[in-house]
C-alpha cells in the first residue's frame, strides 16, 4: 500500500577474509552509532555515514560503467565489480575495479583491473591494467574487494527470509532476490562495514528493507549481520504526480531511537520527504539531511 501524505505541519530541515595490513592512509573519520551523547548526535551521525555510502556508490558506479564501456567482448567473467577508497585531497575517491584470477578457486589471487580518479561527480583519470600486467591487490583494497564478495553471502546463509524476495513473476518460477553492496573505507582503526541492500532500488520504487550492516576488520567477519530495517516495505511513487514535492511519505521505524544510514541514504533518491517515525517522535529527512524532530503526535496528515 502506497503511503504518501501531503503534511500540514512544517518540516524544518537543517568464504572468510584472509588476514590484511589495513593501512592508516585510507582511513576515514567516521562515526560508530556507539551511545552518542544525544539523540540528535546520533542522527548527525547517521547522516554522515549516509553521505560517505552515498560517495562511495557514485565512485564505484562511474567506475564500472566506464570500465564496462572501455573493454572489448565485456569485463570476462573475473570480473567482480569496484571498490572505492580516499585519496589525501578532500572529496575525491580512488575507485578500483576488481577481479579474480579464478573465480571458482577460494584462495584465488584478488587483482586490480583498473583504477579511476573520481571528483565532483566525475572520473578524472582513468588507468586500465593490459592482460599482460595486471597487479595484486593488497592490504586495504584487498580486504574491501573480499568483504564486498563476501558480506551478501554471509546474509543470506542467515535463512531464506534474509531478503524480500521479488515474486512478481508468479508462483510457477522462483522468487529471485537482488541486492546492492556498499563497502565503507576503514576507520582508524582498521574496522570498517559493508551495508547490503535489498533491490532492486529504482525508479518508481524504493524498498525500505531488509537491508543489513556487516562488520569486517582485518582478520575477516567482525560478528553477525545487524539488520537495520526488518520490513518489506516499498515506496512508490508516480512520475506523474505535479505535487510530489510537498508530499512526505511517513514509515514507522520500530525498535530505534533515530533513522539509520539507510533511511538517509534512501531519501536521496525520493522525489518527496521522508518522514520516519521513531516511537513518539518524527524524524524529517530530506535529501540526505536530518531535521530536527517533533513529536509524532502534531504532525497532522491532510485528508
Amino acid at each position: 500500500m502506497v503511503r504518501i501524505f501531503a503534511i500540514i505541519a512544517a518540516l524544518i530541515v537543517s568464504a572468510p577474509l584472509a588476514a590484511q595490513d589495513i593501512a592508516g592512509d585510507t582511513a576515514v573519520a567516521q562515526p560508530t552509532l556507539a551511545q552518542p551523547a544525544s539523540l540528535m548526535d546520533q542522527a548527525r551521525d547517521a547522516q554522515e555515514i549516509a553521505r560517505l555510502m552515498g560517495e562511495v556508490q557514485t565512485a564505484v558506479s562511474l567506475a564500472q560503467t566506464q570500465y564496462v564501456g572501455m573493454v572489448t567482448g565485456g569485463p570476462g567473467a573475473g570480473y567482480q565489480g569496484a571498490i572505492a577508497l580516499p585519496t589525501d585531497e578532500p572529496g575525491v575517491w580512488r575507485a578500483v575495479i576488481v577481479g579474480r584470477q579464478d573465480i571458482d578457486k577460494p584462495d584465488a589471487d584478488w587483482l586490480e583491473l583498473a583504477e579511476y580518479e573520481i571528483a565532483n561527480g566525475a572520473i578524472r583519470s582513468e588507468t586500465i591494467h593490459p592482460q599482460s600486467n595486471i597487479p595484486l591487490l593488497t592490504g586495504t583494497a584487498s580486504a574491501m574487494a573480499q568483504a564486498r564478495s563476501f558480506a551478501p553471502r554471509v546474509v543470506l546463509a542467515a535463512g531464506n527470509n534474509a531478503f524480500c524476495l521479488d515474486e512478481s513473476a508468479g508462483a510457477s518460477v522462483t522468487a529471485s532476490v537482488t541486492f546492492a553492496t556498499i563497502v565503507l573505507p576503514p576507520r582508524d582503526n582498521g574496522t570498517f562495514d559493508a551495508y547490503v541492500l535489498n533491490g532492486p532500488i529504482e525508479e518508481g520504487a524504493i524498498p525500505l528493507g531488509r537491508h543489513y550492516r556487516v562488520g569486517f576488520d582485518k582478520f575477516g567477519l567482525q560478528g553477525t549481520p545487524d539488520l537495520i530495517t526488518d520490513t518489506c516495505e516499498v515506496i512508490t511513487w508516480s512520475a506523474n504526480d505535479a505535487d510530489l514535492a510537498t508530499k512526505v511519505y511517513l514509515t514507522n521505524y520500530k525498535g530505534a531511537e533515530t533513522p539509520s544510514p539507510v533511511h538517509i541514504l534512501l531519501s536521496t533518491l525520493l522525489p518527496m520527504r521522508l518522514g520516519v517515525t521513531t516511537g513518539d517522535t518524527m524524524w524529517p529527512v530530506v535529501s540526505g539531511t536530518v531535521g530536527e524532530p517533533m513529536p509524532a503526535d502534531q504532525v497532522q496528515v491532510a485528508p
